[in-house]
């Protein structure tokens, strides 16, 4: 029999990490990092690169089968979400905007600095009281987590290792939205084609400017944004853009309200897009979608068919 979810108001069970955490540090980081540390130095000591992966890949497998009931209390009480489709279909029907919150946001909030991002305190309140947001503009999007059958190794990973911190964070009585719109894709043709369909209707005929970061890996894919009435950029700092924030937001507002504002800045769109949803605007946290779209068109990045 499966597990439900906690019901509405619910209080978080507390898992059997709780009590270990007190002495040894959240997620038992402390215990967890030396093991690391002593896997890493024993994977490096095999001399062929194919090797190393199949015995770090063994190392994987091994640490996510003992901490499979760590994964299982996460999933259990990993907030509802909304799937991808009823997600943009609320995008198009409200006219929302929408931030997103993936693993790089999650680290910034439990303390933890993100690569193009360092740890700055303000950032980090302003996105949690993003994430808990009641205000009924903009929808909030954290990833689309039903059951382990949607977790990558990666996630499972991240779960092992910052999953008790990050469930701390959610609000357990609402429904999220979707983060995951532009990077899960149907794996048949036809569902992929018809999603894609959707998709490009956010931004059918608008006016659009792009908020991306100076010499990142954004691009103008006309096959997903040909259907755009006019478009404009907007380059901000592609590392550490929330020092630059007010600079940011003063030179989209140049723009009326009529444009449709998509985001590609890292945990700076997440705040983006909810202080112009704040000031009129609709706004898309965009993320690397052209790149996702062009992985998944090549075959590459497609969600995995269902089994049967």
């Amino acid at each position: 029999m499966g597990l439900s979810k906690p019901r509405q108001g619910a209080k978080l069970p507390v898992h059997t990490d709780r009590y270990w955490e007190k002495v040894l540090g959240s997620d038992l980081e402390i215990p967890r990092g030396i093991v690391r540390k002593i896997s890493s130095l024993f994977v490096g000591l095999v001399p062929i690169k194919s090797w190393r992966t199949h015995v770090r890949n063994k190392i994987d497998d091994l640490v996510i089968r003992l901490h499979r009931k760590k994964i299982e209390h996460f999933v259990h009480h990993y907030p509802k979400v909304r799937t991808e489709t009823e997600t943009i279909q609320k995008i198009l029907a409200e006219r929302k905007s929408i931030a997103r919150f993936g693993d790089g946001e999650f680290n910034l909030c439990i303390g933890i600095t993100k690569a193009m991002q360092k740890y700055d305190l303000e950032l980090v309140a302003r996105l949690k009281q993003i994430l808990n947001t009641s205000d009924n503009n903009i929808l909030i999007g954290i990833n689309t987590i039903n059951s382990e059958n949607d977790l990558t190794k990666t996630w499972k990973k991240f779960i092992i290792r910052r999953g008790n911190r990050v469930l701390r964070l959610f609000n357990c009585n609402r429904t999220y939205d979707s983060s995951t719109i532009t990077t899960i894709f149907p794996s048949q043709k036809e569902a992929f084609d018809s999603y894609i369909e959707l998709l490009k209707q956010v931004w059918h005929n608008r006016k659009v400017v792009f908020v991306v970061g100076k010499n990142s890996h954004f691009f103008f894919e006309e096959d997903l944004f040909h259907n755009i009435a006019q478009h404009e950029f907007i380059y901000a700092p592609g590392k550490n853009a929330f020092e630059k924030y007010d600079h940011i937001l003063s030179a989209i507002k140049q723009y009326d309200t009529s444009w449709l504002i998509m985001l590609s800045l890292g945990p700076t769109a997440t705040l983006l897009a909810y202080d112009l949803s704040k000031s009129g605007y609709q706004a898309i946290d965009l993320g690397k979608t052209p790149s996702n779209y062009k992985l998944a068109k090549n075959g590459v990045f497609y969600l995995p068919p269902p089994a049967g």
